[in-house]
């Protein structure tokens, strides 16, 4: 009788055990969906677009003048410290030399700053107005490519399979969403 109640047990327990596994493969739930992210280097992909372009050969034609001026000051400054330290100057002549030096320090003191302060504020304009329209042209590059999350690679990305990597592709979309009069394609746009 002992063997009886194994037996009946035994194949209950394999019924049960056999119904469990074939309930839990049919009611399996789904796979994940899966999520389409990508990642660009904005910074980079603003630079690299035709406006981008134009807009830093624009910022050097017209600070490059300035620039050159302050060059020239500096190597004045240097020549000037440089006949101080051979110390071979008369009393007044030194003291004369010191007090040009240090007019002439002052003013590129000012003028770096007054260039580095222009140059700033000009990039925050071209930036500001670029992110404006980079913010639209993403929410529809995504919702076309059928992105869920677009990240910036500056910032704290802690792995980013290349593959991912859309910055190519915005730099297209932008070109064609904001063509830049007689601009030729970048290397960067090319395909």
């Amino acid at each position: 009788m002992k063997n009886y109640w194994t037996v009946i047990g035994a194949g209950v327990l394999g019924a049960f055990a056999l119904s469990t596994y074939s309930h839990s493969q049919t009611t399996a739930p789904n796979a994940a969906p899966t999520v389409k992210i990508a990642v660009v280097a904005m910074h980079d992909a603003m630079l690299a677009t035709q406006e981008g372009q134009k807009a830093q050969k624009e910022m050097v034609a017209k600070f490059e003048p300035r620039r050159a001026v302050l060059a020239n000051l500096a190597k004045e400054l240097q020549s000037g410290d440089e006949q101080l330290r051979k110390n071979q100057l008369a009393a007044d002549a030194r003291q004369k030399l010191i007090d040009d030096l240090s007019g002439k320090k002052k003013k590129y003191d000012r003028d770096l700053d007054d260039l580095n302060t222009e140059m700033q504020a000009e990039d925050n304009r071209v930036s500001q107005e670029m992110n404006q329209k980079f913010g639209k042209l993403l929410d529809t590059f995504a919702r076309a490519n059928g992105y869920a999350l677009v990240m910036d690679a500056e910032q704290p990305v802690l792995w980013a399979a290349e593959s991912t990597n859309a910055t190519a592709d915005i730099i297209k979309a932008y070109d064609k969403a904001h063509p830049v009069a007689g601009a030729a394609a970048t290397p960067a746009t090319k395909k």
